[in-house]
């Protein structure tokens, strides 16, 4: 096995939201975090009359005026860099996405750059005039969009499960957008078999899996499924006994475009996108203020972002602004979900 084989495994093993809430519980202190989404029908709300540091809505400027991916670039970067503070020095591999000193909040913030939601809540366009501009941001830039509506789950077979027909029937019944022309091809044994921890696989083109040292899987499924429940539908069929949604403990935070791994390589979490294609979905975990962050490489986006994989961030709710406001600061420029369906046709 050789050192990449190493890290990537290694990392893998570590304390993950994949593993149970209990890891995110006890970075909480036992805490509970208050947010604002509503977890239970699957969107979330703005409290409109919260607030961010004077320094942030001066940086701002006026709400909604982005005719540009310049100045959607610069609006961003000047709410990074006013809420966020630099890193101290630390012989650390992530020590450049040190998080701020003050608690950040992503709807707030989000909201502040002039996001136009859609009835659950969650960011279609930061310009009121379209998305044309954000389009281009994922065709030519680096972009960081919020897909929390997205479905986020931990699944463990346990004793008598079949997790190779959940995958498969999963895969082949998922209605992910940009994956219209997939085919549903059978999933083996064998297939499954052949995942290591610490990678994984896009299943015919459609359903991305994160294999863990537990053994249990962690799948990224799309608003439809999770709107349909198709993932506890699909596990009861098969016998699957353990079925975690993290929507309420998580954030997906997805950065993709042709300069993500320019912008992401001075971070440290460019290692997932450098290994090599045999470590397919390859993902690692790590620190942010003493909260677990996954990083997970995907092909979801091959051909239509550029020509190199995307990363999904699963990111503790409690630090969620945080880690969008380090890697908008590190270059990534806030997208809306709109642009990324148009681009994805």
């Amino acid at each position: 096995m050789n050192a990449r084989a190493r890290m990537i495994r290694a990392a893998s093993s570590s304390p993950s939201p994949l593993l149970a809430a209990r890891f995110i519980d006890e970075a909480r202190g036992g805490k509970s975090t208050t947010s604002r989404r509503v977890h239970r029908g699957g969107g979330r709300r703005f409290d409109r009359n919260s607030s961010l540091s004077k320094s942030c809505r001066r940086g701002l400027g006026k709400k909604g005026n982005a005719s540009s991916s310049t100045l959607l670039r610069l609006r961003a970067l000047r709410a990074a860099s006013s809420l966020a503070s630099s890193a101290e020095e630390e012989d650390d591999l992530f020590a450049s996405l040190e998080p701020p000193s003050i608690d950040l909040d992503l709807e707030s913030m989000q909201e502040d750059l002039g996001a136009v939601l859609d009835d659950d809540g969650f960011v279609l366009r930061y310009n009121k005039d379209g998305c044309e501009e954000e389009m281009k941001i994922l065709r030519n830039e680096c972009a960081i969009i919020d897909r929390s509506q997205w479905g986020v789950f931990r699944v463990a077979s346990g004793g008598g499960g079949d997790m190779r027909r959940f995958l498969e029937i999963m895969a082949s019944s998922s209605s992910n957008d940009g994956a219209k022309d997939s085919s549903n091809e059978s999933f083996t044994m064998e297939e499954l078999e052949k995942i290591q921890p610490g990678t994984g696989k896009r299943v015919n083109g459609r359903l991305d899996i994160y294999a863990q040292e537990s053994g249990a899987f962690l799948v990224i499924v799309s608003r439809e499924d999770v709107k349909e429940k198709k993932v506890e539908t699909v596990a009861k069929e098969c016998g699957i006994s353990e079925v975690m949604n993290l929507a309420s403990r998580c954030v997906l935070l997805t950065v993709c475009g042709p300069k993500t791994l320019e912008v992401l390589k001075p971070t440290g979490l460019a290692m997932v996108l450098e290994a090599g294609k045999e470590y397919e979905n390859a993902h690692a975990v790590f620190g942010f203020a003493n909260r677990p962050v996954v990083c997970c490489k995907t092909n979801e986006f091959l051909g239509k972002c550029g020509e190199e994989s995307a990363v999904n961030f699963v990111v503790d709710e409690g630090v969620a602004g945080q880690v969008w406001a380090a890697i908008i600061k590190a270059g990534a420029i806030p997208v809306g979900s709109e642009a990324l369906e148009a681009v994805l046709g």
